[in-house]
């Protein structure tokens, strides 16, 4: 079986929340294997490193074997829609595919992938430094993918994908009106896949901050090997069960300062002006109304 649906981000937007409650369907099957990354090989250095990456189409393919009836078949991996790539190879590997983009405001979106950075890379870089550092890089027209803030330029990514698949194939949902409005926005997203049927919710949760239990949590997580090992092995759902019953505990996240708020409302803030009229919408994020 091959893959019709891409959840393809934006980063730290919901996509794996999005995932959990679409694969409760059972005419939808989804990677057990969370953002196997493939169609980010094109725009990565060969050196490039994360654990769940898969680089191989027969490879890739194996994620799918296991979909035998299933109407919609997908994967999630929220770097998709900042590849510059992307769009265009997912296009030419399976044209008919339905895309499946999720927006946030780009503000908290960006200090959520700040944490979700140093939880993968422990560093003792501010996120203000960070913010200039990567800002920079944005400047001078370099691509990271691992950048925290160009997933926040929502405007010129969903042109590409729009640029390789039609509009009745993407749906934009908009995190902020999905989190209060789970089921209805679920339930609609299964209409778009064209997959009948209402489902038996059971409840996912949505983006605690977490932080290893100890200092023994902290040198497994912290381990290339060990968190490979078990990418491979563990399905995703159950690989986070496991890290919230036995690793991770949940505590608050640190705060923003209002300093950091006004500046990335600087950065932003064309770019969320554009959005909205390219959308043809006003967005719910009040840092720009």
């Amino acid at each position: 079986m091959k893959p019709n649906f891409f959840i393809v981000g934006g980063p730290k937007c919901g996509t794996t929340n999005i995932s959990h409650y679409l694969n409760l369907h059972p005419q939808v099957f989804i990677s057990e294997l969370n953002e196997p990354y493939y169609f980010c090989k094109f725009d990565v250095p060969e050196n490039f490193e994360r654990d769940s990456m898969i680089r191989d189409m027969d490879t890739y393919l194996k994620l799918f074997k296991k979909a035998k009836n299933h109407k919609a078949i997908g994967e999630a991996t929220s770097a998709y829609l900042s590849c510059p790539h992307a769009a265009s190879e997912i296009k030419k590997a399976f044209p008919e595919s339905k895309i499946i983009i999720s927006l946030r405001n780009p503000i908290e979106r960006a200090h959520s992938a700040y944490f979700s950075y140093l939880f993968m890379h422990p560093q003792e870089t501010s996120f203000t430094d960070m913010i200039n550092l990567h800002h920079d890089e944005i400047m001078s027209g370099k691509f990271n993918i691992r950048n925290i803030l160009l997933g926040g330029f929502y405007t010129e990514q969903i042109k590409r994908f729009q640029n390789h698949f039609d509009a009745k194939k993407i749906r934009i949902v908009i995190f902020e009106e999905y989190i209060k409005n789970i089921e209805s926005t679920i339930t609609s997203i299964l209409r778009f896949l064209d997959v009948d049927g209402s489902i038996e919710f059971s409840e996912q949760e949505k983006g605690s901050y977490r932080v290893p239990k100890g200092a023994l949590s902290g040198f497994l997580l912290s381990s290339k090997l060990f968190r490979k090992t078990t990418t491979k092995l563990i399905p995703t759902v159950t690989r986070q069960k496991i890290g919230d019953g036995f690793f991770l505990k949940q505590t608050t996240k640190p705060p923003m300062s209002t300093k950091e708020r006004m500046i990335l409302r600087e950065i932003y803030e064309q770019e969320v002006k554009n959005l909205k009229l390219f959308l043809e919408r006003d967005l719910p994020w009040d840092d720009f109304n």
